[in-house]
């Protein structure tokens, strides 16, 4: 065996920085992150970029070795995944609900070194701070308040209280 230590990252937000550190050189390690609602994107098709810079990501033990970034996984709320070294983008899809959570599994490799770690991303609910009357929604897409639509609405024909035929579908 070599003389790799083995780290274990916390869950670290975007903007922070793991407070334990391995030796130099000696370490290849993918951080857990969890991105909030806060730093995400929203659904239906937003495009969002996970930086590395700053998350702990330490692939020095590899040296002059060629470092291979790969996907292993990610969530059906998630399309167009990909990785680099600067970090992971991905879209949304149009299924998420007003609270999702996603998932990614990504690997780095080098030489005889490998490792595995995750990116949980909470997508941004658009309508969190939106206030629409009683005749309108939030489009979860958009942040919009929207008309309520497939409405069934009875009309007083006449001004009689009966109603033949004054039932009206839209």
């Amino acid at each position: 065996m070599s003389n790799c230590c083995l780290c274990y990252p916390q869950v670290v937000g975007c903007s922070s920085t793991p407070t334990s550190k391995c030796p130099d050189g000696n370490c290849l390690r993918l951080p857990h992150l969890l991105i909030g609602s806060e730093d995400s994107v929203g659904p239906c098709g937003e495009t969002g970029f996970i930086p590395f810079a700053g998350t702990g990501l330490d692939t020095t033990l590899c040296g002059s070795t060629t470092v291979v970034y790969s996907i292993q996984s990610h969530s059906n709320i998630f399309t167009n995944v990909t990785i680099n070294s600067t970090g992971i983008t991905f879209t949304t899809t149009e299924t998420n609900g007003f609270s999702s959570a996603g998932l990614i599994e990504y690997s780095v490799k080098c030489g005889k070194y490998a490792s595995i770690s995750t990116v949980t991303i909470i997508i941004k609910n658009l309508c969190a701070s939106s206030l629409c009357p009683d005749s309108e929604y939030c489009d979860k897409c958009t942040g919009d308040c929207e008309p309520k639509t497939g409405d069934i609405l009875i009309e007083d024909i006449g001004g009689t209280g009966f109603n033949p035929g004054g039932v009206t579908i839209s």
